[in-house]
């Protein structure tokens, strides 16, 4: 894999290099909320990107996530802009053991 910070020359990241950025933040995620009461698990991830066909000089064929709105800062630092969707869907609320817990308790209902 590439180095996922990098652009490609056709100004974009490799497909492999934005999902394996994704797959990263979820596992930062996770890592961040390991030691929370409640915890999230991710039942599915819809992931909706644009590609572009790309074929190099050289002859190597690939895809592309092109990169929308790239802007160079004074600091040297980059910002990348696009318009790509990702849905995640999160199953019931469990504890640190996997346990089912309710967010909601009779006292809570409103009345009617």
């Amino acid at each position: 894999m590439t180095d996922p910070t990098k652009e490609d020359a056709a100004g974009g990241l490799g497909l492999a290099d934005a999902i394996a950025i994704l797959r990263d933040e979820l596992l930062t995620a996770r890592a961040a909320g390991a030691s929370s009461d409640i915890q999230l698990p991710v039942d599915s991830m819809t992931v909706e990107l644009t590609v572009t066909a790309t074929r190099s000089l050289d002859g190597k064929a690939g895809f592309t996530v092109p990169l929308v709105g790239l802007g160079l800062g004074g600091g040297g630092g980059r910002e990348h802009a696009s318009g790509h969707k990702v849905t995640v869907v999160f199953a019931g609320p469990v504890d640190r053991e996997g346990n089912p817990v309710k967010v909601a308790s009779a006292a809570d209902v409103l009345p009617g």
